[in-house]
Order: C-alpha cells, then sequence, then structure tokens
C-alpha cells in the first residue's frame, strides 16, 4: 500500500525526531536547535484526516496537536460526548475553535438545518479555520465571528504562542494582537442547545457573559467546559468558584476521563493538567 504524502511526512519527522532525542542525549541540542528550523519546513504544511475530519495546517505545533488527535485520541470521548448532546437542528455556541475539529463534528450533529456560532479570536488560525469548514462541507452552518468571549464588551490584548492563544500572558516566546471581546449573549439570538468553551483560562467569564442565555426557560441543555486549575488561577479563578457557578447556574457536573473513555463524578481526582467537564441542566 502507497503512502500519502501526509503520511510519509509524519513517518520521516518521526524518524527525525528519534534522532533529536538521541542527539540531545549526547549533549548535542544545540546543532538540533540550530538545524531545527531548516529541517523542520517540509512539515509545516500538511492535511490528515482524523476520525472522519480532514485537517490542515501550516506550522509544527498545529502538526503536533493534530497528531495527539490522531495517534493519541486526545479529546476522542469529548466529541463523541458534544455529539450525541447535540440535537437535529440544534444550535450550538462554541468558545475556542482553533483548527475547526470540533467545530466539524458539532456541525455534522447538527445537520444542514442546524448551526453552529463560533468565537474565535486568534487571527493567525481564521483564514485555516475557514478552509478546514470547507474541506469538510459545512462551512454553510458555521458562523465564524474573530472574537474573545468575556463578561463585558470592550478590547483585550491576546497572547499568542504555537497553537495555543489566551488573554493572560504566560511569558516565554510570544506575540501578541489586541482583538475585540463580546458577551455571547448580546450576539447569539435564540436559544442555545449545546456551548463549548476552550478559551485558556476565561471560561468563567465567558459563561458570565452569556447569563441571559442560560437564564432562558430553554436554556443549554449541555455545557462541555475545559477546566485548567493553573490557567484559571492566572485568570485570577479557581477550578473551586468555576465548579460553584455551574452548580449554581442549574447544573450537574462530571469530567471526562478520556483515557478511560467514560465520564467520572467530582469526587474522583483526575491526572493531567486539564479536563473538560461535561454539564448537564437539571430537571
Amino acid at each position: 500500500m502507497r503512502l500519502k504524502p501526509s503520511a510519509l511526512k509524519l513517518t520521516a519527522l518521526s524518524l527525525l525526531e528519534r534522532a533529536a532525542a538521541v542527539a540531545r542525549r549526547r549533549r548535542l541540542g544545540f546543532l538540533v536547535d540550530a538545524l531545527g528550523p531548516y529541517v523542520s519546513r517540509p512539515f509545516e504544511r500538511f492535511e490528515l484526516e482524523v476520525d472522519g475530519v480532514r485537517l490542515h495546517g501550516r506550522d509544527l505545533a498545529q502538526l503536533h496537536y493534530v497528531r495527539e488527535l490522531r495517534d493519541h485520541g486526545r479529546e476522542r470521548t469529548f466529541v463523541e460526548l458534544l455529539a450525541e448532546a447535540v440535537p437535529d437542528g440544534g444550535v450550538v455556541l462554541e468558545g475556542g475553535a482553533h483548527l475547526g475539529f470540533v467545530s466539524v463534528h458539532a456541525a455534522r450533529a447538527a445537520g444542514p438545518n442546524g448551526r453552529v456560532v463560533v468565537f474565535e479570536p486568534n487571527p493567525t488560525v481564521h483564514d485555516i479555520l475557514r478552509e478546514n469548514l470547507d474541506l469538510n462541507d459545512v462551512a454553510d452552518r458555521v458562523d465564524v465571528h474573530g472574537l474573545a468571549l468575556g463578561a463585558e464588551r470592550g478590547t483585550v490584548r491576546l497572547y499568542l504562542s504555537g497553537d495555543t492563544s489566551s488573554v493572560f500572558e504566560a511569558g516565554g516566546e510570544v506575540t501578541s494582537v489586541e482583538v475585540a471581546v463580546a458577551r455571547a449573549d448580546e450576539v447569539v439570538e435564540g436559544p442555545v442547545d449545546v456551548v463549548k468553551l476552550d478559551v485558556e483560562g476565561s471560561e468563567l467569564a465567558a459563561l458570565r457573559g452569556m447569563e441571559r442565555l442560560l437564564e432562558r426557560e430553554d436554556a443549554p441543555r449541555a455545557l462541555f467546559v475545559e477546566c485548567h486549575p493553573q490557567l484559571l488561577a492566572r485568570a485570577g479563578s479557581s477550578r473551586d468558584e468555576l465548579l460553584t457557578w455551574l452548580h449554581a447556574a442549574g447544573y450537574a457536573v462530571e469530567w471526562i476521563d478520556e483515557a478511560g473513555h467514560r465520564l467520572a463524578p467530582l469526587s474522583e481526582a483526575w491526572d493531567g493538567d486539564y479536563v473538560n467537564l461535561r454539564c448537564l441542566r437539571l430537571p
């Protein structure tokens, strides 16, 4: 069987990564750092399929993210649970779309009569996000807003590092850009069925900016919210504050155990820096 160009690239990249690891163990890291930018250039543009979704990107950080999705099942259980929660013809509100992997799954679950409203403040991924939506034939049901979600309208500095972006500076090599901030409930009209938030520590602010949507009689039936205690602390919040807010808003909360492919109670500790939470509206 002949390998496709992207598969060949991945095979070659894996071999180069192993060689680089050996070189570093032999104290040749300076050589790896010097040659890295030149050797990596052929691998920066790619197109790969992950669980039926075609994704392309333009740099190694994006390739690393897609490899994590494809080879290690990152977010697989999360995406399955989210798709199950979206009704046919439903509306999904997504904060933080990145390359559009979750956006495509949400749009397929919503169907041709559904809608996904995406908020992605990072301008460096907008073209790639839209191209991936086109590539998967769902662009007609996805509205993309280049806005950050928050509790109040305004502007904020967005810090870009690798394949992540955050309104909270983490140090290290970053670039920054000023972006507009919006309250979701001032942009999205009508009921929303499912909310997904992955906004690098701004989850609580984003939730406070959609309080009117959450207080409706037809409030979202499910919220999928990233919980990253370190990023929440950088935002002046905490895991406990986020969980307390979700419970007060009328949601039962569990965390998604990707390794075990299951939902787990909050009484059970999780490994790793972060988890995704599934929050179901209480009757």
